[in-house]
Parts: structure tokens; C-alpha cells; sequence
């Protein structure tokens, strides 16, 4: 062959292989000339925040185009144009039911003849086989249901297969599990052929029931193929968190084989209104159309809200509820009723608006007639759009304080916070707060004080810090008199000692069961002993509160000149969300052991509550209770709710003199401000600003870069080389290098209607 021919030759090899590297990259992930077609399935059964979050998620995606589906469209074909079908959590068996048994053939072959399939959770069930509880599923994977239930934020192990099939790196996630299933192998499927990609790292039964299988090791997540399509079966819920966006992001790439770009998410915009959508349950086509214009429309900041998320404090950061036309929107057994009545009549009271329509407003009127009623969504926005153009009234002034206000302190350093019992303290007018570091127990920063607060955090870490003349300091405290809250880590510092190299002050005659790993965080039951129901006066006698780490009180040596009896016990069984080697082995049961113990320890008494009842808004009582069983005084139930018109304000790190008194003695208690310090990467799109105080940290940079390019503001308090460079990398970042800086940016900051209101 001559030249000629041989470069011919080149040629036409080149251009074949070209052409089957294009043909095996379409099989694999195809770049998308138009956009996906999703179907987000709204109908019965899809209920809840979770359809809120795939309606969001979906219409955010500048690559998608988000359809909103129930069981009629379905079964009028809705499928046949769609790329995807999104099936969201809530009930498997309404979900069936809705699409009756043509809807439900129609879906399994939209999928077998080529496309693609997301469900997490009920969305799961849906494919798996019929269960005795769970009737009519698709059983399109050989898996039937395993028993469940109980809500925490999961460890999640993904294999090599999701990295292989779907692009997901191995390793373990932390997903919201919300009572999903356990599915376990069943019936083969002769169409199908899925694979385990990710396995329960961990267990909960946090609220009691029978004893079952432990979950840890059972399969979580499921892919495959069905027929010609692909599916993607998630028994937990990663749209929960944006933190697990990537997970859904590869999913989606995988059901669909084509490349799906990376997400950005609506920022809220400094003055707009604050808004809770009402998800509290399944909503029809038109309400989804409506969630979906909001997304785009952008003017104002939306975020779903359900009965749970009021119960846990939603309103206190909003300045308006819409509450749409909905299945069971007329119950007065959910969302802004039942349990939420006196919250909501609370916002209401301080000038929240609540605007209804449909069945929504049939409930109001019946249960609340503070609410604005009205005939329809376009005249629910109209009411809306009123309010954000009327004038932002100042807001009212903090209670004053009481003639003689008892004198509390609370340990704030290092290994050691307690932001929100100090948010209480600060604002009730029954006490003064005094914020101490670990060098002033040693120094006489306990003298005088009422009622000592020590916090979460890391009990050793604690302990060390305060040294052995703040130890003898604390001790002498507590046994001449004062009065110790200790919560988590505070609770076992009171506790005796149960391991050599975990020092106590050995206040009470109790010691921790001490499991040989950290259990993990999630709502556990509590069940009130009579002695309980007499310091919780009025309350249910079994609570939910928020476990995170903290000691199982079993009975340890007696103390001399103690009165201590167990107030509360852990109703639920077991708890693991920490996972590690081994970790169903090594994990001692939680029922039965002590959650909250108090009593007279010498001349002095003590209140030590091993979970956390004021992470949650539902739980507060708890807490004043626990502290007015030390010093007769419950503080009042003041809580410096959102002011229409203030900046949202997220703020981290108050582990330094400085940072301390400009959290909790000036923008803390400043109305111009809604200060939030849960920091949390599900509340950026909701806050205008972030303080980072005293401490940035490197690793956390991708993300306040992203926060700044979606336009939030960030201001990073430098005062040495070190933060100062470190700052420097996050792209846009407002840098200062004092604290009087910070709050004047912040100030410069607000919105028009509300500079200079205080």
C-alpha cells in the first residue's frame, strides 16, 4: 500500500473509532440538546415537605423541564412524552391507589421500554413487592419490605457498584431516613437486574415497638435496569439536604443516560418577605403549577413548612404563611392547627399574615379565624403582594426585666456552646446571663450566680479545660448551695465515673452505660417516672426530644448527703446514626435507663438532661421546667421572633471574649436582626448573611462561594494573618478585622424600610 493509501486507511479507522466512542458514550451518559423531561409525581399518597423539595429541585435545574403528575394523568398517558418519573415519599399504598391498576401498568412500562425511574422512600415501596401492609406495589425488583421506622439522619455506606453504575464515590453519607423500608431480598423479577449500591451503616427504634432485625447492613439503595429503562430506588431521602444533591444529581444521570448539570438554588434577596408554604400534605396539579411560578417568579423567599417543622419553631423566622387547597389542609389535626394552634395564634399575635384558599380556608374559619381567607391562589398572592408593599411597622420592645432578676451563667468555650437555653436566659425578663469561660470557674465566676448552665459539647474536653481548680471550684459550687443544669456533656460531667480515662465530678449516684462507640442523633421517646410528672407538671407522659451523644443514666455507688431520683426514662430501644466497625455488636440498649435525673446534692441541687429538649421548639417546656425545678423561677417563653423587614442573619463561633459579647449583647437582641446559629447548609438559600466570628475555616469555601455567587453576603472577622489569608480564598467574602466593623457592615446591609429600628 502506498502512502496515499495508507493515510486513507488511518482515515477511515479514525473515523470509525471516533464514531463508536460517540455511540458508546450516548449509551452512557449523552449531552442533553434538550431539556429532561421529569414527571414529578404530586397526587395522593406524594405528600408532605419531600414533593415540595422535588418540585424545587426539578424546576430550579436549568437542563429540566418539571411536570407535575397525579394518578389521572398517569392514566391518560402523561408518561409518554417524559424522559423521568419522580416518585417522592409519603404512602406507597395511596400512591398505588391513585393510579388504580391502569396507571400502575402504564408506569411499569413506561420504564420497560426505556425510561427512567427515581422513588425514595414510598417512592421505593412502590417497586418493591406487596407486602400484607403495603398492597398493590409494582414488584419491579425482587424486594419486599423489612421492618423500619423512626426519623434521623442516617449513615448511608455506598459500594464500588454506585460508583461503577451511577458515579457515586464509596464511601458513607449522612441521608434523612423519615420511617422508609428495609428491603429485603423476595420473588425474582425476570425483566429486572438491580444491584444493592448503598447498605445502612447504623439502626434506630428510638420509639420503642417490637424487636426486629437490626437495619445495619440491609440494603438502602437500589439501581438497575428494568426492561429497556433504568431505576434508582432510594429508601431514604436525599433530597432532604443539599449536602446529598449530588447523590439525586448522579441518579439522575443515570436513569436518564444523559449528563445533568450541577444545581443552583434561588437566594433569598434582602427584603424580601418570608414565606412558609403549607406542604402538609398530598396537593393537586394546579397547587404544584403554583409552587413551581413561585420558584421561578422569585419574589419572595419560600420554604415548605409542615405540622413537624412548625412544631419545631418554623414560624418564628417567617412573616407570612400561605396555606393552599389540599386534600387534608381542612384537618384540624395538622399544619397550623391541632398541636400548632397557640404557635400559630402567637404569630398572628406579633403580626404574621396567613393567607388561605379552598380547603385550606374551610379549616381557618373553623380553627382560626385570625386567618386571611380568600376565594383562590391568584387572590392568595394578590394578599400577599399587599402585605409586602405595606409599611413595616417598628417592632415592639423586649420585656423589661423583673425588679431582682436571678443571676444564671452559662459555660461558653472551648468543647463547650449552648446558643439557644442562652438565647432564653438572655431574653427573659426572670434572669440575667453572664457568659463564662473555663479560667473563670478557677477565679471566682461562680460566686453570686443562681443557677449554672453546663452545655453539650465534649464532656473530657470540658473537664480538662477547667482544670483542677475549676473542678474544686464547681464541686464546691454545686454542694454550698448553687444550682447545676447539666445537659449532654454536662450531664455526664455530673454523672459519676464509669471508664478510668473519662473524668466526672461523681455529683449524682448515677454513671453513664457507656456503649463502646458514639450512638449517634436522633428524636427518642421519653417516659415521665411519677417523680417526673410532678416536676414537668401538665405534660404528656411520654415526650419526643432530640438525643445527640449523650449518656444512658444506669445506677452507680451511693453519694452521701444526695437526694437524686430519676425524673425521666428512655422509652425507645436503641439507637445507632453513628455507624463505625462493628456497631450493632457494641451498641447496649437505651430503654428503661435514665434520660433526666435531679434532686439535692448537699445544700445545692442538680437537673442533669442527657438529651438535648431544647433543640426543638416542641420541647421547651422541658427546659423550663428543668430549670425551675432548681430554682423555683421558670423563665418566660420569650423568644425573639422574626421582625418583617429584619436581615437574616446566620451566625458562627462565639468560642472568644469578643465574638461573645457581640452575639449575645448586640446583634442577639437587636430586632433588626433574625439571628439564626444553627448552621446548617439547608438554611443558606433563607439568610442574607453569613458571620463567620473569629474562626474561618478552609474546608468550608466551595460553599460560602457559592452562597456569595447565588448573592447572599458573607463577612469574615479577620483579626490575625492566619484568618485573614484564609478569608482571602473565599471569593467575594466582606473581610473586617473588628467586631464593631461587622455590625457596622451589617447595619449597612439592611434593608431601607428598617435602618435604623431597633
Amino acid at each position: 500500500m502506498n502512502e496515499a493509501g495508507i493515510k486513507k486507511a488511518w482515515v477511515v479507522f479514525a473515523v470509525a473509532v471516533t464514531a463508536w466512542n460517540v455511540t458508546f458514550a450516548a449509551t452512557e451518559v449523552a449531552s442533553a440538546e434538550k431539556p429532561l423531561r421529569v414527571a414529578v409525581f404530586i397526587g395522593k399518597g406524594a405528600r408532605n415537605v419531600g414533593a415540595f423539595r422535588w418540585l424545587q429541585l426539578t424546576t430550579c435545574a436549568k437542563d429540566m423541564e418539571s411536570i407535575p403528575v397525579d394518578g389521572a394523568a398517569v392514566r391518560n398517558g402523561a408518561l409518554d412524552g417524559a424522559d423521568v418519573l419522580v416518585m417522592p415519599g409519603g404512602w406507597s399504598g395511596d400512591e398505588a391507589k391513585t393510579m388504580e391498576a391502569e396507571g400502575r401498568e402504564k408506569l411499569k412500562a413506561f420504564v420497560k421500554r426505556g425510561g427512567g425511574y427515581i422513588g425514595t422512600c414510598a417512592g421505593c415501596c412502590l417497586v418493591m413487592e406487596s407486602h400484607k401492609t403495603h398492597k398493590d406495589m409494582l414488584h419491579m425488583i425482587p424486594y419486599t419490605f423489612g421492618p423500619g421506622g423512626g426519623a434521623a439522619d442516617m449513615p448511608i455506606a455506598f459500594n464500588q457498584c454506585a460508583k461503577e453504575m451511577c458515579g457515586i464515590p464509596k464511601k458513607t453519607w449522612r441521608i434523612r431516613y423519615h420511617g422508609g423500608p428495609v428491603p429485603v431480598p423476595s420473588t425474582p423479577v425476570p425483566e429486572a437486574d438491580v444491584k444493592v449500591i448503598a447498605t445502612y451503616a447504623g439502626d434506630i427504634n428510638t420509639m420503642g415497638g417490637p424487636e426486629r432485625k437490626s437495619m445495619a447492613g440491609q440494603a438502602a439503595v437500589i439501581a438497575g435496569t428494568y426492561g429497556k429503562g433504568r431505576l434508582f430506588a432510594s429508601a431514604v431521602h436525599p433530597e432532604s439536604d443539599v449536602n446529598d444533591h449530588e447523590i439525586l444529581r448522579s441518579a439522575f444521570q443515570f436513569v436518564s443516560g444523559r449528563k445533568v448539570a450541577k444545581w443552583t438554588y434561588p437566594q433569598r434577596k434582602r427584603g424580601q418577605l418570608a414565606v412558609g408554604f403549607l406542604a402538609e400534605d398530598s396537593f393537586g396539579i394546579a397547587t404544584a403549577k403554583l409552587i413551581q411560578r413561585l420558584i421561578v417568579e422569585r419574589k419572595f423567599d419560600i420554604d415548605p413548612i409542615n405540622a413537624e417543622r412548625i412544631s419545631e419553631g418554623a414560624l418564628r423566622h417567617l412573616d407570612a404563611v400561605l396555606v393552599p387547597d389540599g386534600l387534608k389542609s381542612a384537618s384540624g389535626k395538622k399544619g397550623l392547627y391541632g398541636d400548632n394552634a397557640k404557635r400559630t395564634k402567637e404569630f398572628l399575635g406579633r403580626g404574621g399574615r396567613v393567607f388561605a384558599w379552598g380547603s385550606g380556608a374551610e379549616s381557618a374559619r373553623k380553627y382560626e379565624p385570625g386567618v386571611t381567607c380568600v376565594a383562590d391562589a391568584e387572590a392568595a398572592l394578590a394578599a400577599l403582594r399587599a402585605f409586602a408593599a405595606e409599611p413595616v411597622p417598628p417592632p415592639a420592645a423586649l420585656p423589661a426585666k423583673v425588679p431582682h432578676p436571678l443571676k444564671a451563667a452559662i459555660y461558653n468555650d472551648k468543647d463547650g456552646s449552648n446558643g439557644i437555653i442562652a438565647r432564653m436566659l438572655r431574653l427573659s425578663p426572670e434572669y440575667e446571663l453572664k457568659v463564662l469561660k473555663a479560667a473563670d470557674y478557677a477565679n471566682g465566676g461562680l460566686d453570686g450566680i443562681d443557677l449554672l448552665i453546663q452545655p453539650g459539647g465534649s464532656c473530657k474536653g470540658q473537664y480538662e479545660m477547667l482544670g483542677t481548680n475549676g473542678v474544686v471550684a464547681l464541686r464546691r459550687y454545686v454542694l454550698e448551695g448553687g444550682r447545676y443544669y447539666g445537659v449532654c456533656a454536662g450531664a455526664f460531667m455530673g454523672a459519676q465515673i464509669s471508664r478510668p480515662e473519662w473524668p466526672r465530678l461523681g455529683l449524682v449516684p448515677f454513671k453513664g452505660d457507656d456503649p463502646e462507640h458514639y450512638r449517634g442523633s436522633a428524636p427518642i421517646k421519653v417516659a415521665l417516672t411519677e417523680e417526673g410528672k410532678k416536676v414537668f407538671a401538665g405534660s404528656a407522659k411520654e415526650r419526643k426530644v432530640i438525643y445527640a451523644g449523650g449518656p444512658a443514666l444506669i445506677p452507680g455507688n451511693p453519694v452521701p448527703d444526695t437526694d437524686v431520683k430519676v425524673l425521666a426514662t428512655y422509652a425507645g430501644r436503641v439507637i445507632n446514626t453513628g455507624g463505625g466497625t462493628n456497631a450493632m455488636e457494641a451498641i447496649k440498649t437505651m430503654r428503661g435507663k435514665a434520660a433526666f435525673v435531679g434532686g439535692r446534692v448537699g445544700k445545692g441541687r442538680v437537673f442533669l438532661s442527657c438529651p438535648h429538649p431544647e433543640m426543638t421548639e416542641y420541647s421547651f417546656d422541658l427546659v423550663r421546667s428543668g430549670i425551675k425545678f432548681l430554682t423555683g423561677v421558670a423563665p418566660s417563653p420569650v423568644n425573639l421572633d422574626r421582625v418583617r423587614g429584619s436581615l437574616a442573619v446566620l451566625y458562627r463561633s462565639v468560642r472568644t471574649d469578643e465574638s461573645r459579647a457581640f452575639f449575645y449583647d448586640k446583634i442577639l437582641c437587636d430586632r433588626r436582626f433574625d439571628v439564626r446559629t444553627k448552621f446548617d447548609e439547608n438554611d443558606y438559600p433563607h439568610v442574607d448573611v453569613i458571620v463567620l466570628a473569629s474562626v474561618t475555616k478552609e474546608d468550608d469555601s466551595p460553599t460560602f462561594r457559592q452562597f456569595i455567587a447565588n448573592g447572599g453576603q458573607l463577612i469574615a472577622v479577620a483579626k490575625t494573618k492566619f484568618e485573614r489569608e484564609t478569608a482571602e480564598k473565599i471569593t467575594g467574602a466582606m473581610i473586617v478585622d473588628s467586631y464593631d466593623k461587622a455590625l457596622k457592615t451589617l447595619e449597612n446591609l439592611m434593608p431601607s424600610q428598617t435602618k435604623g429600628t431597633k
